[in-house]
């Protein structure tokens, strides 16, 4: 598979090599300190010589910026580590300015809120907590600097050496989750000068923990981001008036009002949509012939944004909703209504629809293979993958694993094929959405479309045959499609395991049961096959350790791990056997079983039917499921026969008939 190039991978090498390229001459301010702080962060991460260097240019680049300047002069060539342009490893994306919708000014502003309270005007030393909070920090420390105070500027991560020398520390960092980092650090940099927080917040009460410690702390609520006020109505009109572009049309729409219900989600949440999602606002928009409701959504203005607009340009496609207009920070489309779910067992053809889409998402977007002949790092989900196969090191498997990844040639990922993405609309098509979030997820190493084509069989239920056999009639060439898909599937699982929904309500823990059993299904098979590629000895499998045919423990036994292993299981490994070799059941011992898994569950768990399978999904509180140990021992003792309750994805009570 071939196409023209529309997307760089996002490393470090790419970034190298493009200011390499325009050293001495104007580049986008923005882009351009973006990149020296990609640069100065990894060679703090590898104790690269360099760091010192690229610091000092990133904080003139943040000067720049604070100073209001739209373009920078890029470094000379000799200011950036010959070795960085032959860096393949991906960036590490902050969370602050690549997902949750904080954006550089908002660093000025927070710094802003700090200097109208602060008392003294003694020396301060600037600490960005590596990865998002050294984003920020230089330009907290270019706006002191511009407030006449003594500044200097460092980054740090947890049990890192950082000498304050007498001077006032101001810890700047991510909107944060518990706080507990940032306390640590408090107490660890806490010289004569004492240790402050700046940071966004999303709630005031996500900092209460470090001020019941002691600690200072100056926040800038998600009120005053800038992502936020964006999406204000009269605001919006005014800033795609300014900078949007509308492909295909001569006529720009006209914002005319938002829908009800479904306003700024960073001031009033939709239902379903998570607190630290970006922001985004449903409009009704004026168009030339007449009114359409769209999502405003909010993508990173700078660097880490690229991908996500030439997503939202360049893919074409019934399936995805269509791109209305694309701006610096913003990408407008049409808003979808969901009529129908996809449902658990979809027909054939919606399969073939979607196999359509992720393969001419993948022509769309190809991603450039590394300059110079340098190689892309293994990412560290292949390396758990394969070291969990082999129980050994597994670079050598992980080798192995990885060459098979290049079936396809590597393209962007489209937020994945999640099972929740996939619906029908008010015409019965199959629609998908998601496909602007975030096109470089934190949690998704493999550039490479064969990680959406493996999440179908979990979306759509099927196994990873039908996906393959449908790959190759599009694809000819005799690659070994189920092998890759099977290796794609083992690291797509690997992620997703730790991402799915751990609070409920029963449409949601019926949905997380389905797809945790599907991940675990499709995994088990998986596992094998890799398997038999890795090893060459017939039937040797490391994973079989006598005590059941994975060698995986009984169900009752995985209550033992910590709260939350119900449905974040340790994918694809430890699993017990597939139902398959449950041997089948008559028709009255059938009914027993139903019959007992009724009187059992009660108001505690919700039986899920899939296939012959019946799901049993949680409905308590995670800190509640290590209490159902004693109880999950009880229902199997109630089941006509042993064997019957098994551990796949989700506690499971087979009803496959004789």
């Amino acid at each position: 598979m071939t196409g023209r190039s529309a997307v760089e991978p996002l490393t470090i090498g790419a970034l190298a090599r493009e200011l390499n390229a325009r050293a001495g001459t104007p580049m986008q301010a923005l882009r351009c300190y973006e990149s020296l702080a990609a640069l100065w962060i990894r060679c703090c991460d590898t104790g690269q010589p360099g760091a010192e260097v690229l610091q000092e240019k990133t904080w003139n680049a943040a000067r720049d910026l604070a100073a209001g300047k739209d373009t920078a002069v890029a470094p000379e060539c000799a200011n950036i580590p010959a070795r960085s342009a032959h860096d393949e490893s991906f960036v590490r994306l902050p969370a602050s300015l690549a997902v949750q919708g904080v954006e550089w000014p908002d660093a000025i502003a927070l710094t802003d809120l700090w200097l109208d309270t602060r008392e003294g005007n003694g020396p301060i030393l600037v600490a960005g907590v590596r990865t998002g909070g050294a984003y920020l920090a230089p330009l907290v420390a270019a706006q002191l600097e511009r407030s006449g105070l003594d500044v200097e500027l460092t980054s740090v991560r947890p049990g890192e050496k950082c000498h304050a020398g007498g001077r006032r520390v101001l810890l700047v960092d991510d909107p944060p989750l518990t706080g507990r980092t940032l306390l640590a650090l408090a107490r660890e940099m806490s010289g004569p000068g004492g240790a402050e927080v700046l940071v966004p917040v999303f709630d005031t009460g996500d900092v209460q923990g470090l001020r019941d410690a002691g600690v200072p702390v100056t926040v800038l609520p998600r009120a005053q981001w800038q992502s936020t006020s964006r999406l204000e109505p009269d605001t919006l009109s005014a800033y795609l008036a300014q900078h949007a572009h509308w492909p295909g049309t001569d006529r720009p729409a006209v914002v005319d009002g938002v829908v009800p219900g479904r306003e700024n989600s960073a001031r009033a949440p939709w239902p379903g949509v998570r607190r630290r999602s970006p922001a985004r606002a449903a409009v009704f928009l004026r168009t030339p012939d007449g009114v359409q409701r769209a999502v405003a959504g909010w993508v990173p203005p700078g660097v880490f944004g690229d991908a996500a607009r030439a997503a939202a340009t360049r893919v074409r496609s019934p399936l995805p909703p269509a791109t209305l207009a694309v701006a610096p920070a913003l990408v407008v489309s049409e808003d979808l209504t969901q009529a129908g779910a996809l449902g658990r067992r979809p027909g054939r053809e919606r399969l073939e629809e979607a196999v359509d889409y992720v393969i001419a998402r993948a022509r769309h977007l190809a991603v450039t293979a590394p300059a110079d002949g340098g190689s892309v790092p293994l990412p560290s989900v292949l390396r758990t993958v394969a070291r969990e196969l082999t129980g050994a090191g597994g670079d050598g498997a992980a080798v192995r694993l990885h060459r098979l990844l290049s079936a396809l040639a590597p393209a962007l990922p489209d937020n994945r094929c999640e099972a929740e993405k996939w619906f029908l609309d008010e015409a019965g098509r199959l629609r998908k959405t998601g496909h602007l979030t975030h096109a470089y997820r934190r949690d998704n190493e493999l550039l490479t479309p064969l990680i959406d084509l493996a999440a179908l069989s979990v979306a759509f239920g099927c196994g990873l045959d039908d996906v393959a056999e449908s790959v190759a009639r599009r694809v000819p060439g005799g690659a070994p499609w189920k092998a890759a898909l099977a290796v794609a599937l083992l690291c797509y699982g690997t992620a997703r395991g730790e991402q799915l929904p751990r609070t409920y309500n029963p449409h949601r823990a019926a949905g997380t049961a389905v797809e945790a059993y599907r991940l675990q299904r499709g995994m088990n098979h998986a596992a094998r096959l890799a398997l038999d590629l890795l090893h060459e000895t017939p039937g040797h499998h490391p994973l079989r350790t006598g005590d059941g045919e994975d060698g995986g423990p009984r169900i009752v036994d995985r209550w033992r791990e910590p709260p939350g292993a119900l449905v974040a299981p340790r994918l694809p490994f430890g699993g017990a056997p597939d139902h398959q070799v449950v041997p089948g059941q008559s028709l009255e011992e059938r009914e027993l079983t139903k019959k007992a898994v009724a009187q059992w569950t009660g108001q505690r768990f919700l039986p899920v039917r899939e296939g012959q399978m019946l799901l049993l999904a949680p409905l308590g509180a995670p800190t509640s499921w290590i209490r159902a140990q004693e109880d999950l021992g009880e229902l199997d003792r109630r089941l006509p026969r042993p064997g019957l309750l098994a551990w796949c994805g989700v506690p499971c009570v087979s009803l496959e008939a004789a």
